[in-house]
């Protein structure tokens, strides 16, 4: 696939009903149900919502979670700022799309931390070869919903 260069920026109420369907469609279910998260994620400080475009159209988005944990659950993970929910919609796969999310995350985040997490199923070479690309190193793993995961860190010092 041709590489795409999208716009990247922080999501807005208007690009929220976009998301929602891209993952719908993605994990089958309501769009609306998406849309209701999606909005409440936009007002959460804890939260940012990242979405490219491509010719006037949202094609992706990722976000970033800032867990701050009260008591350390090796099952729950550190604490600190994770990136999470990428997705770029099947027709522009293999682009570049993910990548820019990912760096655009990457840069959104140097002011504020020196450690950027994420985890990811064992099994997703795509997502885990992407994130490799950029400097994110396996950290341990982890069980998460009953469910082995590898939690991925990048040290930014």
């Amino acid at each position: 696939m041709e590489v795409v260069n999208a716009d990247i920026r922080e999501a807005t109420l208007s690009d929220i009903p976009a998301c929602a369907a891209l993952i719908a469609a993605h994990e089958s279910g309501e769009a609306k149900h998406w849309q209701e998260r999606f909005e409440v994620d936009l007002d959460n400080p804890r939260r940012k919502f990242l979405v490219a475009s491509f010719n006037d159209e949202i094609v992706g988005y990722g976000h970033i979670v800032l867990h701050e944990r009260v008591i350390l659950d090796e099952a729950e993970g550190p604490s600190g700022y994770f990136l999470s929910g990428l997705l770029v919609a099947p027709e522009h796969r293999r682009g570049g799309i993910g990548s820019q999310l990912t760096g655009a995350r990457i840069d959104l985040l140097r002011p504020e931390t020196d450690l950027i997490y994420y985890y990811a199923d064992p099994e997703n070479e795509a997502t885990i070869s992407m994130h490799a690309r950029l400097g994110f190193e396996e950290f341990r793993t982890m069980t998460r919903f009953g469910k082995q995961f590898t939690l991925f860190r990048l040290d930014l010092r």
